[in-house]
């Protein structure tokens, strides 16, 4: 009977005339119906629980609900807020209702009732909560993030806070990456030596941490900085490291567990393995940890303490790790190593082995039988799909982009499949403006899978931490692509709406900004890489929001905390250089942006005859590192092309030369851009406009040019190494990127 109270008040709420908006939630809910009102909760309201189970959530709702106040939890069905598990939602589902009579949540599963703490604190202000109801239920039931512990540290306290934060965005597995060649970070009873020796290592030698000390010099980084808390003294020397205790990782697990998430964990064998064989020389080919021509020195698989050992870790893990999964790693490998080993080549001629590729095959299969008499289902990155031979019981993550029949091998083998592929969702590639949306545009479901889809259990966001030593330092990177990856796992492809989502995406960065969380803050606005002007100019930019605090020097030097802070606009009247940084709320520097502004004249059109459609593109097959480095003769071949864009996909690595002329409708300081994999420079009227040279991922370079009416020569170098994306265009006055079209662009025939 209460039942159908509570659809009769919520009808009559809908009825009313004004509408309450839309919370912005992400990841965006499947159906979403506005009501009219607004539900008060009273500083100490109830939440019943029907079931008793559910009243694990109390943490998580205080946590969500922190403005209305605390709960007082209880079994039963009469609450400010009701929870229920009801079996008729959808799988991962709930139902979410705020009526006058208060707000009651049913939900398929624990997991589901988290979920649906997740939306509703994205929906209360203050402590008033829409009249809505809302119909909701994921996309993929894995949505995963992982993180890696061993490159750099991060504390249990840490980790839990991303844990809990990945709760917010509806995430439910927590991939966590405990050992590789840079430390092992997991207490093994049988094996001690592995944490107290593996688990620290002399920063002064080693390459990521060097790396990172020239970061905070040269770019004032202070989120590079290693956290004092993971230094020690030992032997006269400064070490840096740390591991988790089982107990550790039992108190992570309860604490994932009360958010609904479960904690796959990897312990990488056989490759990635040298804080192993530190410790145990014996247990690789060599006898001695050491690096290889691509990766470091493998364990030896002919070796059987090799599978002894392994056998007693994973042990271990499985007691730790009450979850179905456990990662093995196996990927990239160092074969050739056990190529000269005889223990290596009498274990291929055992078993009949072509070559070292089913060396390791054997290797990963003998684990994997492991796995399953312990009842646990291994998973593997997609080096272990590399053969057909791959048992249909193994779960295949495939991360490597360029390899796309791995991903065919384990889809045709029936295996299920996580996607993480590196080039949309690896966390510690740098960012850029358009990083965002390359992320939120991505189709994880692409033309290989539709037929499989059934097996794609979801997906994975991967935070790599070579350059990643602090917490501060990994939210820069989480957010706000997190929020992508969150709704490309939840949400229904056909609801994505960019601005709509970019809405959003401002509105949860101010909510972490207030929460004290680092973020990277979207790019500012109205400045370019090379800017020109006319006798003067004024120096105009525009940060996101309000409270982000954007600071700039003249002098050459990185802004800091102390340098000017950009109040107005600038009036300047000759050639400088302006740097511009943006900090949050709390004083975290983000990256630079370097703004030169050079006084120049306008460029006169040229007076062309015989001009035809398009541009003149010379290609060369070959590699390239600069655009310098492209020969100005000798092509492979010569064609016409309607746009400044990528070619048909290459087999080889290119480069190319564009030529031709673009006509500019009317005079004025013209703003370009050009978005590339890899590097490009492009010049309009002979001035080079825009410089993004050199190998690097997806970026975009802009700059100015002031051009009279009329035609003007433009050319572009371009390379690429392994596949990559050319855009060019103009830039509008909102800041709108347009490529340039067709009728703009002509050659000399």
């Amino acid at each position: 009977m209460k039942r159908i109270f509570l659809s009769l008040a919520f009808a009559v709420a809908l009825c009313s005339c004004a509408r309450n908006p839309q919370p912005e939630i992400i990841p965006m809910p499947s159906k979403v119906r506005m009501g009219s009102g607004h539900y008060e909760l009273a500083s100490a309201y109830t939440v019943a629980c029907q079931d008793s189970s559910l009243l694990a959530l109390e943490d998580f709702i205080n946590m969500n609900l922190a403005s209305a106040g605390q709960a007082d939890m209880l079994v039963g069905t009469d609450a400010d807020i009701t929870f229920a598990i009801d079996p008729s939602c959808q799988d991962g589902g709930y139902v979410l209702s705020v009526t006058r009579k208060g707000i009651s949540v049913k939900a398929a599963s624990y997991p589901a009732a988290v979920a649906a703490v997740a939306t509703l604190g994205q929906s209360v202000d203050g402590n008033s909560v829409p009249y809505m109801k809302i119909q909701d239920s994921p996309r993929f039931e894995w949505r995963g993030f992982m993180l890696d512990v061993s490159r750099h540290f991060f504390t249990k306290e840490e980790v839990k806070k991303i844990i809990a934060k990945m709760a917010q965005y509806k995430f439910n597995k927590f991939h966590w990456h405990l050992t590789d060649d840079q430390g092992w970070r997991v207490e093994i009873k049988a094996y001690p030596e592995l944490t107290l020796r593996g688990g620290f290592r002399d920063p002064l030698t080693h390459n990521h941490d060097i790396d990172l000390a020239g970061r905070v010099e040269k770019n004032n980084d202070l989120t590079s900085v290693l956290p004092a808390d993971r230094l020690i003294q030992k032997d006269g020397k400064t070490l840096y490291g740390g591991y988790y205790t089982q107990d550790d990782i039992r108190e992570v697990v309860a604490f994932a567990a009360s958010l609904g998430i479960d904690v796959i964990p990897e312990v990488d064998m056989p490759g990635h393995s040298l804080k192993i064989i530190e410790s145990f020389p014996h247990l690789c080919c060599k006898g001695t940890a050491s690096w290889g021509k691509d990766f470091s020195v493998p364990l030896c698989p002919g070796n059987d303490q090799t599978l002894e050992f392994a056998k007693t870790v994973y042990s271990e893990i499985f007691e730790l790790f009450p979850y179905d999964y456990v990662h093995l790693g196996a990927d990239e490998v160092e074969k050739s190593h056990w190529i000269a080993c005889p223990k290596c080549q009498a274990r291929k001629a055992e078993y009949s082995l072509a070559d070292e590729s089913d060396l390791q095959d054997w290797f990963v299969k003998e684990l994997e039988n492991f796995f399953l008499e312990n009842g646990k289902t291994m998973i593997g990155w997609d080096e272990i799909a590399a053969k057909s031979s791959l048992s249909g019981s193994a779960v295949v993550e495939w991360w490597r982009s360029w390899s796309p029949a791995t991903k065919k091998n384990a889809a045709e083998n029936g295996n299920k499949i996580i996607l993480c592929p590196n080039e949309y969702y690896y966390m510690d590639v740098d960012q850029n403006r358009n990083s965002l949306m390359k992320v939120y545009r991505y189709e994880p479901i692409d033309e290989i899978l539709k037929p499989f889809e059934d097996q794609v259990l979801g997906s994975h966001g991967n935070l790599w931490t070579e350059w990643v030593a602090s917490f501060e330092a990994a939210g820069h990177r989480y957010f706000p692509r997190m929020f992508a990856i969150s709704e490309l796992n939840w949400s229904d492809p056909s609801s994505r709406d960019e601005a709509g989502f970019l809405s959003r995406v401002i509105t949860h960065l101010r909510k972490l900004d207030a929460e004290g969380w680092n973020y990277r803050m979207p790019d500012l606005d109205g400045i370019y890489d090379q800017n020109v002007f006319i006798d003067s100019a004024v120096v105009s930019v525009t940060k996101a929001f309000d409270e982000i605090v954007v600071r700039y020097t003249v002098d050459g030097t990185v802004p800091t905390i102390d340098s000017q802070v950009y109040t107005e606009p600038i009036v300047i009247d000759s050639d400088c250089t302006f740097k511009f940084r943006q900090f949050t709320s709390t004083g975290i520097g983000g990256e630079t942006a370097v703004a030169v502004f050079k006084s120049v004249d306008y460029a006169e059109p040229v007076q062309v005859d015989g001009l035809e459609p398009g541009l003149l593109v010379r290609w060369f097959n070959g590699t390239y590192t600069m655009c310098d480095e492209i020969p100005q003769e000798g092509w492979d071949e010569e064609y016409v092309s309607p746009v400044m864009g990528y070619p048909v996909q290459p087999k080889n690595d290119i480069g190319l030369v564009v030529e031709g002329y673009l006509e500019i409708p009317q005079d004025g300081i013209w703003s370009f851009y050009a978005y590339t994999d890899d590097g490009a420079i492009m010049s309009v009227a002979g001035q080079e406009v825009v410089l993004n040279d050199g190998l690097h991922s997806r970026s975009e370079k802009t700059g100015q040019a002031a051009l009279r009416k009329g035609f003007h020569p433009i050319s572009m170098k371009y390379f690429d190494q392994g596949g990559g994306i050319l855009e060019a265009g103009f830039i509008l006055e909102d800041g709108t990127r347009v490529p340039f079209k067709p009728e703009q662009l002509w050659h000399k025939k």
